[in-house]
C-alpha cells in the first residue's frame, strides 16, 4: 500500500488540517518565547507554576515542531505526517498520565493524531 493511500482523506485536505495544527504550534511557540513568564501565570494552565527558562525551552521544541509541520503541509509530504503519528499518540499517553490540566493536552494531541488517520 503506497503512503498516499492511508486514511480516507486526499492529500490536499490532509496538508490543511496538518497545516493547522502547525500554525497552532508555530503560535504557540511565538507566545512562550516572548512571554514566558505570562504563559506560566495562566490560570488553569498545563505550565502553571513551572519557571520561565524551562517555558522557554517548551517554546523551542514547539517552534521546531511546528515549523517540521508547515513545512511537511507545504510539500505535501504525506509519510511525515503519517511518521508524526507515533509520537502524538506517545505524547497523548503521557500528558494523560501526568493528570490535570495536561489531560486538556493529551485530548488535543489525540485528536490530532486521529485527524491524521481518518
Amino acid at each position: 500500500m503506497a503512503m498516499q493511500n492511508i486514511g480516507l482523506r486526499t492529500p490536499g485536505v490532509l496538508s490543511v488540517v496538518f497545516g493547522v495544527q502547525g500554525a497552532f504550534l508555530l503560535a504557540n511557540a511565538v507566545y512562550t518565547l516572548a512571554y514566558p513568564s505570562a504563559a506560566s501565570n495562566l490560570p488553569d494552565s498545563p505550565l502553571a507554576g513551572v519557571p520561565s527558562h524551562t517555558v522557554r525551552c517548551i517554546g523551542v521544541t514547539s517552534l521546531s515542531t511546528g515549523t517540521i509541520y508547515a513545512i511537511a503541509s507545504y510539500q505535501r509530504n504525506i509519510p511525515i505526517m503519517v511518521a508524526s503519528l507515533p509520537g502524538r499518540l506517545f505524547a497523548g499517553f503521557i500528558f494523560y498520565q501526568n493528570g490535570g490540566a495536561w489531560t486538556r493536552v493529551a485530548i488535543f494531541e489525540e485528536v490530532c493524531a486521529l485527524e491524521v488517520l481518518l
